[in-house]
């Protein structure tokens, strides 16, 4: 959000309508689609750079479905100081950086959901994309990181990052080289068209659409690679039978 002469509870009402457009799968496009407006509309008033009148406002909410009176209420409880996960653990910034650093498993963690927001930031950019949402981690049956519906056409998107221990870059040409793994979080039993089981991390062909692998660890950028599903190789461990 642009600097702006709007007080601050102001600046908490877009920051909540912006979070709201975002939680109902709505792109800015599609959003300024559904109330009649252009593009520019939806992107100047969550950027602070044109105020809402009471109408608009209503409009919104309606689009939106959310209720105007929780909008007001929520802000209410809330205040003007926004507490961050740094101040309710009571460590500073430094602080945090030193136990992801000193604790690999913990970086890579976090990494990876980090890396899952910064691609559904990415995908709901593109006009074509009009719904995107996450499913809960722990739901077995629905794998895939992103679900999204992008020209009417629904995909499943599997984000993944770099095995750290991996990367290399070649000296002379400054190509870099790097492996994903692609499995699950945890270990689960899968069933097979002919009946047999497996209790395996593999993901199974088909459980998602699309690979999404972010080469953070090459040049600490946010730059993502993808692949269909049906172009992965399978795994080659000799215990597993051949498709």
């Amino acid at each position: 959000m642009t600097n702006s002469l709007f007080r601050p509870e102001y600046k908490s009402l877009l920051l909540t309508l912006a979070q709201a457009r975002q939680d109902a799968g709505f792109t800015q496009t599609n959003l300024a689609l559904q109330l009649g407006k252009p593009q520019s509309y939806v992107s100047k008033y969550e950027n602070g750079e044109r105020k809402l009148d009471v109408i608009e406002f209503l409009d919104l909410c309606h689009v939106l479905g959310i209720d105007p009176a929780f909008v007001f209420s929520n802000l209410q409880q809330k205040g003007l100081q926004e507490t961050t996960i740094l101040d309710r653990w009571e460590i500073t910034p430094s602080q945090l950086t030193s136990l992801l650093e000193e604790n690999p498993s913990l970086r890579g963690m976090l990494l990876g959901y980090v890396a899952e927001l910064k691609l559904r930031e990415m995908i709901i950019s593109y006009p074509e994309v009009s719904y995107a949402t996450k499913f809960d981690d722990h739901d077995r049956k629905q794998k895939g990181d992103l679900y999204i519906i992008y020209r009417g056409h629904a995909f499943d998107i599997e984000s993944k990052s770099l095995q750290t221990k991996m990367v290399q870059q070649d000296s002379e040409s400054g190509t870099w080289l790097g492996k994903a793994q692609v499995d699950a979080s945890d270990r689960r039993e899968v069933v097979f068209e002919d009946g047999t089981t497996l209790n395996t991390t593999l993901l199974l062909r088909g459980e998602f659409d699309v690979l999404a692998v972010n080469l953070y660890a090459f040049e600490e950028e946010w730059r993502f690679v993808f692949a269909r599903n049906s172009d992965l190789p399978t795994s080659r461990y000799k215990k597993y039978t051949p498709i």
